[in-house]
Formats: C-alpha cells, structure tokens, sequence
C-alpha cells in the first residue's frame, strides 16, 4: 500500500472523522509536512534523505578555502563526510588511482585559527559546516570550508543528510504522486500525520496516545530496518540476542 497526496487526506480524515475543515483548507498540509519532519530529523535513509556530491576544487573554491552546495530542492541539513584526493577528476567524477584523505569535522572558530592566512596551504585536513543560506543567491545553498587551503588540485566528495520533498510539493510542482516515504514508510506516516492532526484538533487523550503509541513503533521498524537487522541472518540475530 502507498499513500498519494489525496489518499493520505482521505485517510486521515476517516481516522479522525472529521471531513469539515472550515477555513482551514491548508492546514492539512501543514499536518503532513510536520508529520515528515517528524520523521525525516528521527532517522536518517540512505537513498532517501542523503546525497553525494563529487567533482574538483576550482581556483576560485582553493582561493576561498569553502565548497557551495546549490541543490534545487532543499539545502544540506549536516554534514556525513567530506573526502578529498589529489588530482583533477574527469568530468567531476573520481580519480581511482589516489587514496581519499577523510577531512575531519571541526566548529568554523577552529578553521580560523587554524589557518588564519592564505598562505597556510596544503592538502585539506578539517572541514565545518559553515552555513545554511537558503535564501541567500543562489538559493538552497550551503557552503563547506575546509583548511589549509589546497596546495593544487583535489576531487572532492561530500556526502549530507538533506530534507526530501514533501509529497505536498512532489504532488503539487512535480507531476508526481509519490515520495518514497509514502511508499515505504506508510505506517510511519500515518500515524505521525494523525498525531499531529489530534494534536491541532484538540482530540481525546486516550487516541492521541494510542495512534504516538502506533508512531513510535512504525518510527521504530523504520530505524531497525535502516541499521540492518533485516539485512543480517536469522543466525547472526540469535547469536546477538
């Protein structure tokens, strides 16, 4: 079973038996956003709510000791790792003869005084994370500063957790009518989007128990499922239990 847009609302609004939203005819959306959210800052996917990102540190970006994401979607919400390998790969993709060098994740403060001139080059040791411009130009983009500043040319790769569409927005601008939360994560979302629908309609206590009762446990397989217990043999689970 997945949830489409109009099949979540119809969902939600026969669990909650409520079809008369009044003047409120957004707030249903706002209910499946936050029950997203709700779920996208507890566990993080791999192919769902992370990206890669590869290609060479130009002049400008050794100049400027930092690398800007622009993702058309939504910026980088933190960082997993960020690679870096000397030479220059073709066509942004990776150089397979030299070994990644892994940077380590630092606060920006650190960076500065670590290499508070130009001069201090070399092969890039420390990264941070240093800001979430979103409505800066271009829009939705995040910068990573690294130091020392690179002595020549390096491949880059970072790897991010980011925040996927909404299957209000996917539904809305992009012509489909599923994300693969709605897909995979039905249980999940359902009951996450009822407790933030009681939580706006005030309901009974006992419910909105039950269905963040419901949440917590779909929430729970979600994460089990995601650290591999479903990945592993039957043997390698009763050895660990």
């Amino acid at each position: 079973m997945s949830f489409t847009l109009t099949t979540l609302k119809s969902s939600i609004e026969e669990y909650t038996q409520n079809t008369n939203w009044g003047s409120t005819t957004d707030q249903m959306n706002t209910i499946i956003r936050q029950a997203e959210e709700r779920i996208n800052y507890a566990v993080q996917i791999a192919n769902y709510n992370t990206k890669s990102v590869s290609s060479n540190l130009t002049v400008l970006e050794i100049a400027t000791s930092a690398v800007t994401i622009d993702d058309s979607e939504t910026a980088p919400i933190a960082p997993i790792y960020f690679r870096v390998r000397s030479g220059v790969a073709p066509d942004g993709g990776t150089v397979l003869d030299n070994a990644w060098s892994y940077l380590l994740l630092k606060d920006y403060n650190f960076l500065q005084e670590y290499a508070p001139v130009d001069s201090a080059s070399g092969t890039p040791k420390y990264y941070a994370f240093y800001n979430d411009a979103q409505d800066a130009t271009p829009s939705n983009a995040a910068t990573f500063s690294f130091v020392p500043y690179a002595s020549g040319a390096f491949a880059y790769d970072i790897l991010y957790f980011f925040e996927p569409a909404s299957l209000v927005t996917v539904d809305d601008l992009e012509g489909d009518t599923l994300t693969w939360l709605s897909t995979h994560g039905t249980n999940a979302l359902l009951y996450a989007c009822l407790v933030e629908a009681y939580t706006f309609l005030k309901g009974e206590q006992d419910l909105m128990q039950l269905y963040d009762s419901k949440y917590k446990e779909a929430l729970q397989t979600l994460i089990m499922t995601e650290q591999g217990n479903y990945r592993t043999s039957f043997r390698d689970r009763q050895r660990a239990a």
